[in-house]
């Protein structure tokens, strides 16, 4: 079977390698769609070379089952948490398996999805109904499902205001569950192609920040203002997806008294955030890492009955021989979310 490897600073490759078969409690998927992810491109990145198959959003079909199967079937339809604990320590029976102290995450690892096969725990594997899609699923094995996480910990209601900070893979997964969940959304980049895609993806104003004369505090604590409401000055909720300086500078002074927001981009390590701010804005400020393996049902029950979908995110579909060229144009971050398609 083909599949991709990261050979450092910027290269990779496609391989030929044997169909893997599943040991005991694993199930051997078919991928049929497969996502390229901000933190693949972290690897991609570094020097030195990952002879492992990349890759960490699996979606696909049952194709063969091992020893100890117990629910899993050969033709169902799954999306692959890609977090694999050791399923017996306290981080594993809370569903937080990125917390594990043995966590395995595929494409690191363990072989990925960057293939037309791999194979994943029976316990990692949520079956997709049938209106949702082998893109959503591969969405839903990371960065859909850190979306939804985001939301999740935030418990924002209907109609309310949501600035989304980094308009990405996840931030555009952020974009598209804030409509679905009927929140007013803002989408601030410094791409236009990303200002451009938040706006198919369901956000109702979308600013380039890079433009001259932007102000990205102004525009949103503007956006989130009611008519006949003065007291609706500021925003009821951020996610910072970027990990950008100037992307965390803006969270405070755009949040409404007692407002939320949830850090989950990977990025600066500078310190932006003045405690004292949190304090006089009786302001919350969380981080959202990933999604517990419990969470992934429920955002498969919450796309089959919203009908929501991530594939408006989706502007390029590559096959494998094609990953030179996919893995650069992801690099560039003048498109949307790119997928494998086997």
């Amino acid at each position: 079977m083909k599949g991709v490897v990261f050979l450092g600073s910027r290269a990779c490759e496609v391989r030929e390698f044997p169909i893997p078969e599943p040991i005991h409690g694993e199930v051997l998927i078919r991928i049929m769609a497969s996502g390229i992810c901000g933190s693949d491109l972290h690897v991609y990145r570094a020097g030195g070379s990952a002879p492992q198959i990349a890759g960490h959003e699996p979606c696909g079909v049952v194709e063969a089952v091992g020893p100890g199967i117990v629910r899993l079937k050969v033709g169902d339809r799954v999306s692959v948490h890609h977090h694999q604990g050791c399923g017996v320590c306290p981080a594993c029976a809370r569903g937080e398996t990125v917390a594990c102290p043995d966590d395995q995450c595929y494409g690191v690892s363990r072989p990925g999805s960057f293939a037309e096969y791999t194979c994943a725990g029976e316990r990692n594997c949520i079956v997709l109904p049938e209106s949702v899609s082998f893109i959503d699923g591969a969405f839903m094995a990371c960065v859909g499902g850190t979306a939804f996480a985001a939301l999740r910990r935030l418990a924002p209601t209907a109609h309310d205001s949501l600035a989304v900070f980094g308009l990405g893979p996840v931030g555009l997964s952020c974009v598209v569950m804030g409509h679905a969940l009927g929140l007013r959304v803002i989408g601030v980049d410094v791409s236009p192609e990303r200002v451009a895609l938040a706006m198919t993806c369901g956000a109702d104003a979308a600013l380039d920040a890079s433009a001259p004369g932007a102000d990205a505090v102004a525009a949103v604590r503007d956006f989130s203002r009611i008519p006949g409401v003065p007291w609706s000055d500021g925003i009821d909720f951020v996610i910072e997806t970027s990990g950008s300086t100037a992307a965390r500078e803006w969270i405070l002074p755009s949040l409404r008294r007692e407002g939320r927001a949830a850090i989950v981009g990977v990025g600066s390590t500078e310190r932006v955030i003045n405690p004292s701010d949190i304090h006089g804005r009786a302001a919350t400020i969380l981080g959202s890492v990933v999604f517990p393996l419990g969470w992934s049902w429920d955002l498969a029950k919450f796309l089959a009955a919203s009908r929501a979908s991530f594939e408006p995110a989706v502007t390029h579909r590559f096959s494998l021989d094609d990953a030179p060229e996919a893995l650069r144009a992801a690099d560039e971050g003048r498109c949307g979310k790119i997928v494998f398609v086997p």
